[in-house]
């Protein structure tokens, strides 16, 4: 039986957040925009508490992003229950259908990426096929190129060398070196590959002075300890403190996008605390955010993350696409030899490194002598959520549960 395996790759690197805003100068497609951005969260979350579900203990790094680009694409080859399934883990609900997502996407793509400022945006959409495998429909290619600038490229898949070469290739160059393949193999059951490419980086407005970064112990959840680099400031920074969540929001130059660090409020004792982080609540925590002085450390971070998403997908509902037998891509094309096409993996890779890098090379440091009292201290040595955002829609590029910083 042929396969369709579609794999998601995507690189952050940042060498090294601002108030939620609406969408400036907004041409006539910010409404779909900012409904692209909004199914964003809400996939973003749900898939996240999943994958953290079923990695117990252990870092979770997705892009949300990056995931919603490539089930996008798969969806304009599907029909059927197949594709009900995949519009409601895409939490496209009600008179939401392809065309509404693949709009919603371009007008989203013009916010994030030509309209960044500073930060280095860029993804890349390729779809790799065997001719001598499958037999494509152009509707399938033709939509996803106007759509999501997705680039065709027919292989000879029986060369496994030389296709393997290839399509590692563009996925290398596509992350600026920093993610150097996706796939291990291509097998005889192998038709097509369907990837998102997604490289980001930036520099912090403020960046934090390299000299005050010390050592000390981050405590992981089982209580075991280890040793990690911190990167600190006494400045002003955006926070928000709640009784169940602490949150300081850090703006990377041009302030288009931000880092946010979450950890629980001091009235949170639960072990499972970022279980209640959903959509609203998340940003709920910029509402009324204040933008004051504290002192905030974290750990300089270098994580690496790769995993299947189907199980966690699974366990969202999403099941017909993943089915041998059920699945029903026709959309897409037909197998040569007239087997079923499905999805047979979600390949996901991230990278982030994060230190103490600005745009200056510098960071304002205060002595508090006028002060009265201390500013609030956020001390991100326990393991902590991070989201890497676009301020203005709030879309998610990154969401991390980072149990280890190294």
């Amino acid at each position: 039986m042929k396969l369709l395996k579609l794999a998601l790759a995507l690189a952050l690197f940042l060498t090294a957040c601002g108030k939620t805003g609406d969408i400036s100068e907004p041409p006539e497609n910010a409404a779909s925009a900012q409904k692209t951005a909004d199914q964003n969260a809400e996939m973003g979350w749900r898939l996240f508490h999943k994958e953290r579900q079923l990695k117990s203990g252990q870092n979770v790094l997705i892009s949300p992003y990056s995931i919603q680009t490539a089930m996008q694409m798969a969806a304009n080859g599907a029909q059927q229950l197949t594709l009900e399934e995949l519009m409601v883990f895409l939490r496209c609900g009600g008179e939401c259908n392809t065309d509404s997502l693949n709009a919603g996407y371009e007008a989203l793509r013009y916010w994030l990426e030509e309209k960044s400022g500073h930060p280095q945006v860029t993804s890349a959409n390729g779809f790799f096929y065997d001719p001598l495998r499958v037999n494509v429909d152009p509707g399938f290619i033709n939509i996803n190129q106007s759509a999501y600038a997705c680039q065709e490229k027919p292989l000879n898949f029986s060369n496994e060398p030389v296709a393997l070469a290839f399509i590692n290739d563009w996925v290398k160059e596509s992350t600026n070196n920093k993610i150097d393949k996706i796939l291990e193999r291509i097998t005889s059951d192998d038709v097509a590959f369907l990837i998102n490419a997604l490289h980001f980086k930036a520099d912090w407005a403020t960046g934090f002075v390299q000299q005050m970064t010390f050592e000390e112990t981050f405590t992981r959840a089982d209580g075991s300890t280890v040793m990690a680099n911190f990167v600190n400031g006494d400045r002003n920074f955006t926070f928000k403190i709640t009784p169940q969540f602490q949150l300081v929001d850090i703006p990377f130059r041009d302030s288009t996008y931000s880092m946010s660090l979450i950890q629980p409020g001091l009235s949170n004792s639960s072990a499972d605390w970022p279980a209640a982080l959903d959509a609203t609540v998340w940003k709920k925590l910029y509402e009324d955010a204040q933008y004051s002085r504290a002192i905030t450390y974290f750990p300089r971070m270098k994580l690496t993350y790769k995993n299947d998403l189907i199980p966690a997908m699974k366990a969202l509902g999403l099941n017909e696409p993943f089915s041998g037998n059920r699945a029903d891509f026709s959309r897409l094309g037909t197998a040569i030899n007239g087997g079923n096409i499905f999805i047979s993996q979600v390949q996901h890779k991230t990278v982030l490194e994060v230190d103490e890098k600005g745009a200056e090379g510098a960071a304002v440091t205060t002595v508090g002598f006028a002060q009265t009292s201390l500013p609030p201290v956020f001390r991100f040595n326990k393991p902590f959520v991070l989201v890497l955002r676009h301020i203005p829609t709030n879309t998610m590029m990154f969401v991390g549960y980072v149990e280890k910083p190294q």
